[in-house]
């Protein structure tokens, strides 16, 4: 007999569970969580991205659409480039952690993250030119979140993906 993904037996698997649970959870209201200010505290979010010493070497912006997920643009320049003139796999990766990153910080409310594990796949080459990350939350537990991210050049060409699990810090964000 045949087990569905939640252990039921049964005669076919229920495929579409983790759809139904998604269209729950983007029904869910955004605006507030356990007491947090989404906006306000997005803005420090963002403020420890912007300000941090990493993002000044390697200038990256970061947009927070809603909770759980984030765009962040690399704005790539010929210090990035390997000896081929395309920017280096470390970088792309670098900007995949930082969405998987901050797009589990958006929803801890006010809890720092540290990346755990993390998978990339490098699927094409960047040149001298804006890259696209996004991050989103795939799942959120207790002490363990895990990310999805995918990278994108300025013609909107997936060059890269990444796969991230990032543990929950019992830390706030200064501020927070």
């Amino acid at each position: 007999m045949d087990r569905d993904r939640g252990g039921r037996q049964g005669g076919s698997a229920d495929w579409g569970a983790d759809t139904d649970a998604e269209a729950e959870r983007a029904a869910l209201p955004r605006c507030k969580t356990s007491g947090v200010d989404d906006p306000a505290y997005f803005s420090i979010l963002k403020s420890q991205f912007h300000e941090a010493p990493i993002t000044r070497f390697i200038r990256q912006t970061m947009e927070i659409p809603a909770r759980g997920e984030v765009s962040i643009t690399l704005h790539a320049d010929a210090r990035h480039h390997h000896g081929a003139g395309r920017v280096h796999g470390g970088i792309l990766a670098l900007a995949l952690d930082n969405a998987g990153f901050f797009a589990c910080a958006t929803e801890t409310d006010g809890y720092w993250v540290a990346t755990t594990e993390f998978k990339v796949n490098l699927l094409d080459s960047v040149g001298l030119e804006d890259v696209v990350v996004t991050g989103r939350v795939l799942r959120k537990g207790r002490q363990l979140m895990h990310a999805q991210m995918e990278a994108r050049d300025a013609k909107g060409a997936l060059v890269a993906i990444g796969l991230g699990s990032y543990a929950i810090l019992p830390r706030k964000f200064r501020g927070a």
